[in-house]
């Protein structure tokens, strides 16, 4: 490769470019694809539903991130980070961090959710509550299967390929990019995190969100493999479906509501006026851990180039 094609290839600004550019040309796509769905009465809303996010996972975060990494390296599934398999201790690792830091999770969750404006900013606090209830009433929507059938189909869409889909494109795209620009490893860390929080446009669960992606970044991080994240998010999306399903529809959505439910969701959530003594301690474990077993558990010698 000449000098000047790996000038090009390695500009940020053009990898930007093909990313979200793309991105935006093939979202309006799937968006055409929704308004089709939409139309097609005989498999249903709910079907419509979650055809179109499937969609819009592979049109929308798949194929950017693809061509992303076509034009950065001429092995794109290295430079993705799909070609390191994870290893068995870091899984088990990702497993036991997510008991350790679900209670202090759904403790920012409930506050995030909990936030008030000002006075004088009540008309804009209006409509991005209606914009959180519109999103509530579509996740509800996805969620309201019946039998192991609709479970495991929702678990394919909703846990599986959006865990998939979505760290292809904010880690293994975007967070690379940034990290193999000047930018610094945590600002591309946080960097990613934060657009992936900002592009779900649920300002009442931004910051549980942001967090979320960070974590995800690190793992990436740390293991050298972007399948380590995508477990991850696979697991955190599948448990939500599937506690969905054995609660009878009480999701997520029920802790973002600032409601207190019986699920998964609302454990380690402390009552009005208490001390969230569930929430320290979850965050404290998972600091612990991470500092005690990280090196252990996540890190891996080898490097992503």
């Amino acid at each position: 490769m000449s000098d000047y094609s790996r000038s090009i290839r390695e500009n940020t600004g053009l990898r930007l470019m093909v990313l979200f550019g793309s991105f935006c040309v093939l979202l309006s796509l799937a968006s055409v694809v929704f308004l089709l769905l939409s139309r097609w009465e005989s498999i249903g809303e709910r079907n419509a539903l979650l055809m179109s996010s499937a969609f819009q996972c592979v049109f929308a975060f798949c194929l950017p991130a693809t061509f992303c990494g076509m034009f950065a390296s001429k092995n794109p599934g290295e430079w993705l980070g799909l070609t390191a398999p994870p290893q068995m201790k870091a899984v088990i690792g990702v497993l036991i961090l997510y008991v350790l830091v679900l209670p202090a999770m759904n403790q920012l969750i409930a506050w995030n959710a909990a936030i008030r404006l000002p006075d004088w900013a009540s008309g804009f606090e209006a409509s991005l509550r209606e914009m959180e209830d519109a999103a509530a009433e579509t996740t509800n929507k996805i969620l309201a299967f019946t039998g192991i059938g609709g479970m495991l189909a929702t678990i394919g869409v909703v846990g599986l390929l959006t865990g998939f889909s979505e760290e292809l494109f904010f880690r293994g795209a975007l967070q690379k990019v940034f990290a193999q620009s000047r930018m610094r490893e945590w600002l591309a860390i946080w960097g990613a995190a934060f657009i992936f929080s900002a592009v779900h446009f649920q300002f009442f669960g931004f910051f549980p969100r942001l967090l979320m992606g960070a974590m995800f970044g690190y793992l990436y991080v740390w293991s050298k493999s972007l399948w380590l994240p995508i477990f991850a998010h696979a697991l955190n999306n599948s448990i939500v479906v599937a506690t969905s399903h054995v609660l009878e529809g009480e999701t997520l959505e029920a802790a973002v509501e600032g409601s207190q439910g019986t699920g998964i969701d609302s454990f380690g959530i402390a009552a009005d006026g208490e001390i969230p003594w569930g929430a320290i301690a979850s965050a404290l474990a998972t600091a612990i851990f991470l500092y005690r077993f990280r090196e252990y558990f996540f890190c891996c010698r080898k490097t992503v180039d």
